[in-house]
């Protein structure tokens, strides 16, 4: 049989055991069973026996050899894959016989047929280095051992309660071994055994094809276990929370496709042609803006034909600031490399084209988003090597390549369109001749109609009329980009009339207007934006108002929002929401509105300034003597910036939102930001690869400064200034390279920040263990510690955080136990240990956290039991699980009559186990 037909197999012999024992019915069982095996004519006669003995004659008429035939077809037969082959046998055996453990031998199951090529890869780096069998006498000895534990699980009685939870523990923590295992001890091998074999490569170069061969079988090329540490420029941004990526992360990056896309079929087509039959190694994809560029190069992307050849695509954002060590670096990551330094953009080009050598299969480069100054970028990649095809995507036309010019929508396939966005059921409710208008202002634009479509949903047919009104003032078809932004300028106005309850003087355009703080195409941390509004319009500290923003601005098709889980329940509100990204045409959109003349520099409200290497706006030293009115300001500068910003002398005495993006190793913080007197919240992002040292940080003046939200900073160098900052609320580290700063800093974390009320820590790699200070901070309500995966304990004082309301430790890998003080917290609310996958129980006075209103836990967890003392959380009302830990909180139920369980769909993919070892 082929791989997937036997996984289908057992799966449906795993649903005929379920259906036997419930109904009997077997009549639609026969007819899929005989569409699909009708070879296995034993099985299908077994089916035709009486009501008693149906399950049994089933399962008695598959013989063992079928298992031992079908899996020694997946596995080759290997000496380790022998042993590999009889657990996995076992496995299926028992689980359909045995029904006491079946969901754990299906979760077992799916586990090892997903580790298997690991064990494959493994062997054939033995054999290339002349044998290592004391190595793989430790994977056999660990598989033997499972194929022991299974057989005892068959002989346990289902009324043997104590037994059954005992062996339902012991084989969780089997499958969380052998996954383990596979992740560091047999991935270090692998990675160790690789490069013992280009040693031998270069010793002997007689053997180089032979060995390169070899190396092009390794089959650990793509993704990671339950979620996803880093990707991308920003790294956590694509991290998968909840086991699942939701279409937006992968190791490729390919953009998620829209659920409504109208008028792309003949272009897919042709354009997939192109990409698969053509010789020339570049094909440039080119429209105006907001025409679908990106959509229709990420379907090309995700064809089952494309996939097919091309065994690696890289999917990379140039946009108009081109940064050669960025674009490099992002394809290394997605490789699963570790990023090298680079000298030169020479050196990255040079060291990227080594990378794509060494995989030696199909390569296919997307560039998105490539402006006409920076075609000598795809000069640069043009590398000679076979199979290897770069498609760019472009506003502009490059002569010297194969050009696709994707063309406007046709009137119908734009009304279509536009009727999606604009109607709940697309049948229209207002005049017709009203939607023909507006759909032809939209010019066939997709991004247009889109955008003008959501905004007039569900409003009444005056509305229609007074657009219609405005736009026929203007050129019905648009051939501009000004054009294009003088139709979108109208969704973007509508925002207006929508006021923020917090502060009626602010609508819902305010907020979206401070998304041009960020640098194009950037994926936006949700925290950033929090903190920003937080003080400017005084939303509320926990982001549920905030994540009301988001969602109607992605409902009006002005931002794309990435969600951790599409089925995760409201409760969990902005810890849900991975990041937020605004199309580069709306960016320049709500930049136009920013800069709008007639007002003078000097009172305007908002400043974003875009310093390209060296040279400054204009109007900058114009403005030196006299001081700026704007209440939030953004600097983004490139990796070749090196002013001195002591030449400098600006004046912003109404700041009171500073955004500083930059991408060099290490930043001056401009000394004017020392005399901002109004600031409230300051975000630092480094877009680079690496942490950045900041220096001149001179904060402690800033007596109103309540939010600082750091990413990708060494958190050392900060800590090495003065950072009193006594009404400062809350900190954010994201991929901060903490090190010994909370150790070394010349004053303590309580005394440096006495009213501080959360910290927010993620994806910190090089936090093993929380100081006990934090402990210290008496006024702390929200602590969140996530996705640091070398975190291995809490400190005991943990009890001492007596106004602690929120606890979030979501997938902190290593964490093993909650300290026992955490019972004192009895004014916590919200408590996440998922994808903890060490955590293997609860405290056993649970019933003290008497203010617990929801828990998230699960995904692996070695849980067999819950401590009886949840019986006393009177206050419960949602726990946020995955199938196995619901099934643990069900008998609790009925006494916790508040309680919701809503179970979270797994999606574990182990086909890139090492790309943790990068990280």
């Amino acid at each position: 049989m082929e791989r997937e037909e036997y996984i289908h197999f057992t799966r449906v012999l795993h649903h005929i055991s379920a259906k036997v024992n419930s109904t009997g019915n077997f009549r639609p069982i026969t007819i899929s069973f005989q569409r699909h095996f009708s070879r296995q004519a034993t099985v299908i006669d077994a089916l035709k026996t009486p009501r008693q003995d149906r399950l049994s004659s089933v399962l008695h008429s598959l013989q063992p050899t079928h298992f031992a035939q079908m899996a020694g077809a997946l596995l080759g037969g290997a000496a380790l894959g022998v042993v590999f082959d009889k657990l996995f046998k076992v496995v299926v055996d028992v689980g359909i016989n045995i029904a006491t453990f079946r969901s754990k031998f299906l979760s077992l199951e799916q586990t090892l047929l997903h580790i298997e090529p690991v064990f494959a890869d493994i062997e054939k780096l033995n054999k290339a280095l002349d044998g290592r069998e004391e190595e793989t006498e430790m994977f056999k000895k660990k598989l033997m051992e499972g194929e022991e534990l299974v057989l005892k699980c068959s002989k346990i009685k289902r009324y043997d309660a104590f037994k059954r939870c005992n062996y339902s523990r012991k084989l969780t923590k089997l499958e969380n071994s052998l996954v383990k295992f596979c992740q560091i001890h047999g991935l270090i091998q692998v990675c160790r055994d690789s490069k013992l074999i280009l040693v031998k490569v270069n010793d002997n170069g007689k053997k180089l094809d032979e060995l390169r061969s070899m190396v092009k079988g390794l089959s650990l090329s793509r993704s990671s276990i339950g979620f996803t540490n880093s990707i991308g420029s920003s790294g956590w941004m694509n991290g998968s929370s909840f086991g699942s990526s939701n279409g937006f992360s992968g190791w490729s990056d390919v953009p998620p496709v829209p659920d409504s896309v109208v008028g792309f079929q003949v272009p897919l087509q042709e354009l997939k042609l192109k990409l698969l039959q053509q010789k020339d190694q570049v094909l440039v994809l080119s429209a105006p803006p907001g025409c679908g560029k990106t959509t229709l190069a990420a379907m090309v992307c995700q064809e089952e034909d494309i996939k097919a050849k091309y065994k690696d695509i890289f999917f990379v954002t140039v946009t108009k600031t081109l940064n050669i060590k960025r674009i490099v670096g992002e394809i290394f990551e997605k490789k699963a490399c570790k990023v090298p330094e680079f000298s030169t953009e020479h050196d990255a080009i040079r060291q990227l084209n080594n990378l794509l050598r060494s995989t030696s299969q199909p390569v296919l480069l997307v560039l998105d988003d490539v402006w006409s100054e920076s075609d000598f970028i795809i000069e640069n990649l043009i590398f000679q090597l076979p199979e290897f095809k770069i498609l760019v995507t472009s506003r502009f036309v490059f002569p010297r390549f194969d050009t696709y010019k994707l063309k406007l929508l046709s009137e119908k396939d734009a009304k279509a369109l536009f009727c999606t966005s604009a109607f709940k059921d697309s049948s229209p409710n207002v005049r017709l001749d009203l939607v023909d208008k507006v759909v032809r202002s939209c010019g066939g634009f997709p991004l247009a109609l889109k955008v003008v479509g959501r905004s007039l949903c569900g409003q009444p047919e005056g509305i229609w009329f007074d657009r219609v009104m405005k736009q026929s003032k203007r050129r019905i078809l648009f051939p501009t980009e000004n054009d294009l932004l003088r139709t979108l300028q109208s969704s973007i106005d509508a925002l207006d009339e929508k006021v923020l309850y917090s502060r009626e003087t602010s609508t819902l355009r305010d907020c979206y207007l401070d998304l041009g703080s960020f640098p194009e195409d950037q994926r936006i941390h949700p925290a950033a934006l929090l903190d920003m509004w937080v003080e400017r319009y005084n939303l509320d500290e926990d982001g549920m108002k905030a994540m009301t923003i988001f969602l109607e601005l992605s409902s009006q098709n002005l931002v794309n929002v990435a969600f951790a889980r599409q089925d995760a329940p409201a409760v969990l509100g902005l810890h849900n929401l991975h990041y937020v990204q605004q199309h580069d045409m709306l960016r320049e959109l709500v930049i136009h509105q920013c800069d709008e003349k007639p007002k003078p520099m000097e009172e305007r409200m908002r400043m974003y300034i875009n310093i390209k290497e060296n040279f400054f706006p204009g109007w900058w030293f114009e403005q030196r003597l006299q001081p700026l009115q704007a209440e939030v300001l953004s600097i983004i500068t490139d990796e070749k910036f090196s002013f001195d910003w002591s030449e400098c002398d600006m004046q912003f005495p109404k700041v009171e939102v500073l955004v500083l993006n930059f991408e060099t190793r290490t930043y001056n913080v401009p000394p004017f930001v020392e005399q901002m007197s109004q600031l409230k919240t300051l975000v630092v992002t480094n877009n680079s690869f690496f942490p950045a040292t900041l220096n001149n940080v001179q904060l402690c003046s800033l007596l109103n400064l309540k939010r600082i939200n750091l990413e990708r900073i060494s958190v050392t160098s900060i800590f090495t200034a003065n950072l009193q900052l006594p009404n400062l609320r809350k900190i954010s580290l994201i991929m901060c390279e903490i090190g010994d700063a909370f150790e070394n800093s010349a004053a303590k974390i309580p005394h440096m920040w006495p009213k501080l009320v959360e910290m927010n820590i993620e994806h910190c790699n090089d936090l093993v263990e929380v100081p006990a200070e934090i402990c210290d901070l008496v006024h702390l309500k929200m602590l969140s510690i996530c996705y640091c995966h070398e975190l291995v304990a809490l400190p005991e004082e943990l009890g001492k955080l007596t106004n602690l309301k929120v606890l979030r430790l979501h997938s902190c890998t290593k964490l093993v136990e909650l300290p026992e003080s955490i019972v004192k917290l009895n004014k916590l609310e919200f408590l996440d240990v998922y994808d903890c996958v060490e955590l293997d129980n609860l405290p056993m006075e649970m019933d003290q956290l008497c203010s617990l209103q929801t828990v998230c836990m699960g995904s692996r967890l070695g849980f067999s039991e819950l401590p009886n003392s949840v019986l006393k959380l009177v206050k419960l009302e949602d726990v946020v699980c995955d199938e196995e830990t619901a099934s643990l909180w069900e008998s609790f139920k009925k006494y916790l009559r508040n309680l919701r369980i809503t179970v979270i769909k797994e999606d574990i993919n182990l086909n890139l186990l090492h790309k943790s070892l990068f990280i």
